[in-house]
């Protein structure tokens, strides 16, 4: 088989693999979210003739520069020309096909270098499994702070004699805090909604949504995610529990 990356070609026979690595990573929600293709390489350039350290050296500074650039394709073709399934695809790579290693070789000594040279190179690339609408994270509370609607009581410090309690009002409002946070591939994710939508507590903070700005990998935005915070107020007692996603 011929090994290629890009438009250099490599003669056939020439590479082959010293190991393949496949790997899932899977978001907090455990959601299968990326899979991650490393490939270690192994070739063996050889010459032949009086002037074959020559062309050895040469073929190796082709190879280096070969390998020098991230984002090509990469893989193996069969003895007909046509793809094999061992392929990288930089169209589907998150930011390319990335060189992991570049082109290394050991000891140049005896017929190393003379008419022959053993190097390695190594290849990696990364693509999303979820969809974008997958929820690769999630997180929300609900937390409720009132009096149970009872009296309001105060404290008072007289001038002289002991601290006293007095009530201001026979009855107390019932509040509510709802926090969360939501990640997505799909940019600017929608907030969860308000459990008590009729409930706002009218304050100048009482919804409260923040965008962050995306994870990112090679220049490729991979998640979004959204926080919001919505406080509540109700003359009757608010009964509920946080949503449940991922």
């Amino acid at each position: 088989m011929k090994f290629y990356y890009g438009g250099y070609f490599h003669p056939n026979g020439e590479v082959n693999f010293a190991g393949i690595q496949r790997m899932i990573q899977y978001s907090p929600t455990q959601r299968a979210n990326i899979f991650r293709e490393s490939w270690s390489m192994k070739g063996k350039i050889v010459q032949q003739g009086p002037n074959s350290q020559s062309l050895v050296l040469a073929s190796l500074a082709a190879i280096r520069n070969a390998y020098s650039v991230n984002g090509y394709s990469a893989g193996f073709l069969d003895n007909n020309e046509s793809q094999t399934p061992f392929w990288l695809n930089n169209a589907n790579a998150i930011g390319g096909v990335i060189v992991t290693n570049p082109v290394s070789h050991g000891e140049m000594g005896g017929a190393e270098t003379v008419t022959y040279l053993h190097y390695t190179f190594g290849l990696q690339m990364d693509s999303f499994i979820s969809s974008p609408d997958t929820i690769l994270a999630y997180s929300e509370q609900l937390s409720f702070s009132d009096n149970f609607g009872g009296p309001i009581m105060i404290e008072r410090l007289p001038l002289s004699g002991m601290p006293i309690q007095q009530a201001v009002s026979t009855n107390s409002f019932f509040y509510a805090t709802q926090t969360g946070s939501l990640t997505k591939r799909t940019p600017n994710p929608f907030p969860e909604s308000p459990i008590f939508p009729a409930a706002f507590s009218g304050s100048a903070d009482c919804n409260q949504v923040t965008y962050s700005s995306p994870k990112m990998e090679r220049g490729v935005p991979l998640e979004y995610t959204v926080n919001w915070s919505y406080k509540f107020r109700s003359i009757v007692p608010l009964v509920g529990f946080p949503h449940e996603r991922g």
